[in-house]
């Protein structure tokens, strides 16, 4: 006698919660977090496919990504179907170390905006400047234990 087993495989990601907290610091939402992992996850997609596999409304998925090809964190590329209607979008995220330098420059911006903040308050009104005191993150590979006690 033979058992069958059913096992039901999920039409759409789900997303361990850690990493899209993980994400929401880079991206500042939950929903920006979840097509970020489900680009790198799953690679080139389109609006349609990232929303339902990452389970989000086709809405927040396009003024999602249109906001993140703005600001550099997705690329995006026509792609060419035969047939009538429009040609949708392909979306790419960027790799994870470009995603953390993109983050590192807009960090150093709003430093430098903080720190000049009493400046531009005493100027009344003219425009924040960089570099007047140009702060600069630098981010290193951090040492083992063992090569710190050396």
């Amino acid at each position: 006698m033979t058992k069958e087993i059913h096992v039901k495989i999920p039409d759409r990601e789900d997303f361990d919660e850690a990493l899209v907290n993980l994400m929401k610091f880079f991206l500042d939402t939950e929903t920006k977090a979840k097509i970020y992992l489900y680009l790198r996850k799953r690679g080139r997609s389109t609006s349609q496919e990232i929303a339902k596999g990452a389970n989000l409304y086709p809405s927040s998925v396009r003024e999602a990504l249109a906001e993140m090809t703005k600001s550099g964190v997705v690329t995006r590329e026509k792609l060419e179907v035969e047939g009538v209607g429009k040609n949708p979008y392909v979306y790419e995220a960027i790799p994870p170390k470009e995603l953390a330098k993109l983050k590192v420059k807009s960090m150093e911006q709003r430093l430098n905006d903080l720190f000049n903040l009493d400046r531009h308050l005493r100027d009344e009104g003219r425009e924040l400047s960089h570099p007047r005191l140009p702060f600069k993150i630098k981010i290193e590979k951090a040492k083992k234990a063992e090569e710190k006690e050396r």
